[in-house]
């Protein structure tokens, strides 16, 4: 543990005046809860939106009720996304299948693609990895074709946009998450948008079923995000960043997870969400482009394939190999940096999963889970620790003894050139 400033990976700032919206919520629990469904509603031009307790749960809501539009049973989720994508799957009662992802866009990697869609699938998800846009409208064009559902994976991109139409509003039924590190929170909690009244009218056969949270619960919530909101800024982070306990920013597979729905409280503390949002955007979108700029000639850098505004969640780094990535970890670890590396594994290597999914290659997932870093980008991020990122960066470029003018995606581990993995 070491006394310094310390930027988190990730972070979404709340004020103290969000917080006392949060009990306001609870003195007025209807009032609040319909003000925030109108408010998406017409943000995302839908018909229909449900809000819960977490981004897991409204995925396995939103599956068990295409389950019950159609017999099939996969679910094709990208092979490198945050483990509570399977988990959802699973707790859905429906079967995971894998499809690698494009290590330049983070698009699925569509030949492989059209090899796993077939009449089983019931789904395809688009997941909008960090906040970068993905081409759903491609992805909607073949699986329609096909007689598949897309769901669109908004997680991490709450704000971006793809040819003027916001992210959420592109597939068939799209869900949201307000966890930490999210480009706004209220601790925990998701949302579930479609616009399609079959879908809306199965979902809301499964909303009905859910329980509501507890008081316990409400008030628990809201303790936690008040202690996070002053843990989060950089100058006392290095306190719970030094307590390897609390496994801050670890991702899991496990189903136990609650499906409640969401709360006055939490809806409370999303009062001013529309103002959050707003300059949580625009921090992380300046922060990217200025890494963008010092960064371009050094390292790889992962970039949306349209039009479009990614909200760069975090701001994702290819590097050249797993030495360096480990390298450029541990100098973050020493100096406070916030550099993260993400998932520790592609989902075919999950221990829980790695039986069922053994046949289920997919290469390009797996370099990008040895190879990405990724850089903070949230409000709490400075000038100086944007030249810092970029010359720990570039430091260990040069530690690592590689031609900076290689072209990244085509250097093997040791430095060789090489085609980058394709599935065919």
């Amino acid at each position: 543990m070491k006394l310094q400033r310390t930027l988190p990976p990730s972070a979404a700032p709340i004020e103290w005046r969000d917080l006392i919206q949060g009990l306001v919520g609870l003195a007025r629990p209807q009032v609040t809860m319909d003000r925030l469904q109108a408010e998406f509603r017409s943000y995302f031009g839908v018909k229909h939106v449900w809000f819960v307790s977490s981004g897991k749960a409204a995925l396995s809501l939103i599956l068990q009720a295409l389950h019950s539009l159609s017999g099939r049973s996969q679910v094709v989720i990208p092979g490198y996304t945050c483990f509570s994508v399977p988990s959802a799957v699973v707790r859905a009662g429906l079967s995971v299948r894998l499809c690698d992802v494009d290590p330049l866009t983070f698009d699925p990697d569509f030949p492989h693609l059209e090899t796993v869609a077939d009449s089983d699938v019931l789904c395809v998800l688009a997941t909008h990895l960090l906040g970068i846009g993905v081409d759903v409208p491609r992805v909607a064009e073949f699986c329609h074709a096909r007689g598949i559902f897309v769901v669109e994976d908004v997680a991490q991109a709450f704000g971006g946009d793809r040819n003027g139409k916001v992210l959420g509003s592109l597939g068939d039924v799209s869900f949201l998450s307000f966890g930490r590190g999210k480009n706004i929170t209220c601790g925990s909690g998701g949302a579930i948008l479609t616009n399609d009244d079959r879908i809306g009218e199965a979902l809301a056969q499964e909303y009905a079923q859910l329980p509501d949270e507890s008081l316990l619960g409400m008030l628990t919530n809201w303790l936690e995000v008040a202690a996070t909101q002053f843990l989060i800024n950089p100058s006392r982070y290095w306190f719970p960043a030094g307590l390897p306990f609390l496994k801050l920013g670890e991702t899991k597979f496990y189903t136990d997870f609650p499906i409640t729905r969401m709360d006055p409280v939490r809806a409370g503390l999303l009062r001013r969400w529309k103002k959050r949002l707003t300059s949580s955007r625009i921090s992380r979108v300046t922060h990217a482009e200025q890494l963008l700029r010092s960064l371009v000639s050094t390292v790889r850098l992962v970039k949306a394939s349209g039009r479009g505004e990614s909200v760069y969640l975090r701001l994702p780094v290819l590097m050249r190999s797993k030495q360096e990535k480990d390298a450029l970890c541990r100098r973050s670890a020493d100096e406070g940096l916030g550099v993260s590396s993400l998932y520790p594994s592609s989902v075919e290597q999950i221990a829980m999963l790695s039986e069922t999914l053994s046949s289920q290659h997919v290469p390009q997932s797996t370099m990008i889970a040895e190879r990405l870093v990724t850089l903070p980008t949230h409000e709490l991020v400075s000038d100086d620790d944007l030249l810092r990122l970029c010359a720990a960066v570039e430091s260990v470029q040069r530690g690592q003894g590689l031609n900076r003018k290689s072209s990244p995606e085509q250097l093997d581990k040791q430095g060789h050139m090489q085609e980058l993995p394709r599935v065919r």
